[in-house]
Order: C-alpha cells, then structure tokens, then sequence
C-alpha cells in the first residue's frame, strides 16, 4: 500500500466519493450510464454486465488521483477504506450509499400471492 493510501482518511474519502459522484454525472458518463441502465432495467445479472463496468472504469480513473491503483485490487483498498470510515463519519457512509447505488439497480419487493388456503387462521387454536 503507498503512502497516500494511508493517509487516506474521512476527509480524504469525502473528497473521493464526491469525486467519483461528479464524475458519474458529468454529461458524456450519464448518457452511458442512462444507456446500459435502460438496457439492463432490474434484471441484476444485465446490471452487472452493462451498468457495473461502466461505474467501475469511472470509479477507477477518479480513485487513481488518491494514490489507489487504476486495478480490481485498488477498488477493493478503496471500498475496505470507506467502508472503514463509514462507521467514523457520517457524509462518508451518506456519499458511499449514493455509489452504491449505482452499482445496484432500484429494486422492489416482489409480491407473492399466498392462496387463501395456506393462509393461517386466527382461531385461537395454535396449529401443529
């Protein structure tokens, strides 16, 4: 790990999620990113496979600039730090829930019909 990625703390993180958030909304990166998003809709596996690299590609270019390598292994330092600092700072883990999610699609609850049959009665009597 290189100096700067030691000195990496919740000041430095702000700095770096903040960052990564601009970088993500900057015009030419939102266009993709609305893009694979329309084309992956909800279905995660079409979220990891358009949406997910091009977040990490732009998440990797920004973390570059606080000493972290452009790598799988310098996302992984960074989300261990920030994770880290989450418990410390409270913009740090608001910033990080904004990342997070554009990793993740919006996701609702699915909703199951339970027959009426298999529903339990309130009878008083407790079933076996």
């Amino acid at each position: 790990m290189n100096d700067c990625v030691l000195r990496f703390d919740a000041e430095k993180a702000r700095e770096a999620c903040t960052d990564i958030l601009a970088a993500l909304s900057q015009p030419g990166n939102a266009e993709r990113l609305a893009r694979a998003r329309e084309l992956a809709g909800t279905d995660m596996v079409k979220v990891m496979r358009e949406v997910f690299p091009i977040v990490t590609q732009i998440q990797l270019e920004v973390i570059q600039r606080f000493g972290f390598p452009g790598d799988g292994e310098g996302a992984a330092q960074f989300l261990q730090l920030v994770r880290s600092l989450e418990k410390e700072d409270g913009e740090v883990g608001r910033l990080s829930d904004q990342l997070r999610a554009h990793f993740l699609p919006p996701m609702t609850a699915p909703i199951h019909s339970i027959p009426a049959s298999s529903t339990p009665q309130c009878n008083g009597a407790s079933q076996p």
